[in-house]
Formats: C-alpha cells, structure tokens, sequence
C-alpha cells in the first residue's frame, strides 16, 4: 500500500507541474496585429509547450483589464506601453518593438478603387464618397480626426461619417455595404474577407505606428512572457509580419 500511496502522490505532482508548465500566457493586443499572430503563434506553443490566450481589442477598450494587472504581455503603440510603464503595469525593461502598422483605404471587394495617390487626391476622393467608416476611439481614429481637421473637410463630410465605437468593426462594415470607404489599418484590410486594399495614405499623411510588447509588471508567467516577446520580435518573425501588411522593426 505504501508504494501505492508513493505512486499517486508522484502522479499527483507530476500533474501539477505539467498544468503549471502548459497554464497560459495571457496577452492584450490590437486588432491590427491579429492575423499576423494567429500564423506565428502555433509555432511558439508548439516550440515552448506553452499556450497563449490573447484578448484583441483597442487600447481604449482594455482599460479595465490593464487596471485589473490580469495579463502577462501587452501589445500596444511604443507611447501606450510607455504610459504603462510610467504606471507601474508593465516593466520597461522588457519592451521590445514587434511590428509598425500604416492607414489604409479600403473598398468593398470589386467596387471601384478611388484615387488616394496624394493630399489633393485623398481630400476629393473623401469629399465625393457616400460614407466613410473609422474607428472613433482607437488610436488610428484620434489620428483621423485631426487630420481631417488639418485638411480642411472636417465639417463637409461630418455627416456621411459613419465612427465604429470597438476595434474590428471598420472592415466589416465595408464588407456589408454599411460603409463606401472605410480608413483603418492595412493589416486589418488584409485580414477581412470582402474588402480590398485601395492604397496606403500618401506618405504625407500616414501615420506609421511601431506596436510594442511588455511583460506586465503583475504577470504570472513572467518567463513564458518574456520568451513570447523574444520570439515576436526575432527577424525570423519578419517575413510573416511582412506578409500580413505590417513592417518589421529595423535591424
């Protein structure tokens, strides 16, 4: 019977320590990054035995899960997790640049594509579209909005606005119809079956973003976060990032 008792108590451990090894790491992200992660991380959990569990959402709506601490790594622009940081919910000495996101323009698949190859060509395009969807509270949309204000057509296309109120809603609303013209992510327009890419914004009006990981400073996998964030922003990650229309950090 002793040995019996000695067997189960090391099944019993054994148990333990394999849940322990195989608990998830859990991550708060953007929409935008989305597609891109879901085609690297099967590797990762194959390679660290580990599993990973990500909440995508915009920064503005994950307020109350950073407030809560219940997250391991974060995913948002370098001056959010730097406002973290300065917060004490995550650590700066773990932050490391994954990948830079761009505005896009997008159209409902076969619908004609306007031109958007410069400021002037934006501003009419925008002035002659029937709707046009965004995201109001994510980070692209505050950039938007003043944008709009900088190019002087605010006010003249105020109410064919159509402002999306949570992330990964901007390209689905194109795909339905709901929307003419929706300016989002290109990643994001990649991603969505039923829209196609118009163009990035002319270069003097895009907003380059570098998105940037940190552990949390209450994580409760710390290593297995730490090994995330190593493996996302290796150069073997690159290509995929790449694919998915989102730019590598340099080297």
């Amino acid at each position: 019977m002793e040995w019996l008792c000695r067997a189960a108590a090391a099944a019993l451990m054994l148990c333990l320590a394999q849940s322990a090894s195989a608990a998830e790491i859990k991550v708060l992200c953007i929409p935008g990054m989305k597609a891109a992660l879901e085609a690297l991380l099967p590797q990762f959990e194959r390679d660290a035995g580990q599993k990973v569990a990500i909440r995508y959402e915009i920064y503005a709506g994950q307020k109350a899960q950073i407030e809560s601490g219940d997250f391991d790594v974060a995913i948002f622009a370098t001056s959010q997790i730097e406002q973290m940081s300065k917060q004490g919910r995550t650590l700066a000495e773990s932050a490391a640049d994954i990948a830079r996101t761009s505005i896009g323009v997008a159209v409902r698949k076969g619908a004609p594509k306007p031109d958007i190859g410069s400021e002037e060509a934006f501003k009419r395009t925008l002035l002659a579209a029937k709707s046009i969807t965004y995201t109001k509270q994510s980070s692209t949309g505050v950039y938007l909005s003043q944008l709009l204000e900088r190019l002087g057509i605010a006010a003249a296309i105020k109410d064919k606005l159509k402002l999306q109120p949570a992330g990964a809603m901007t390209t689905p609303a194109v795909a339905k119809g709901e929307a003419e013209l929706g300016i989002v992510l290109v990643s994001d327009i990649l991603a969505t079956p039923g829209v196609e890419l118009v163009g990035p914004l002319p270069e003097a009006l895009q907003n380059h973003v570098m998105q940037t990981a940190a552990l949390g400073s209450t994580a409760k996998q710390p290593a297995a976060g730490a090994a995330l964030i190593k493996f996302l922003s290796s150069p073997a990650a690159g290509p995929v990032f790449k694919a998915k229309g989102l730019d590598p950090p340099p080297r």
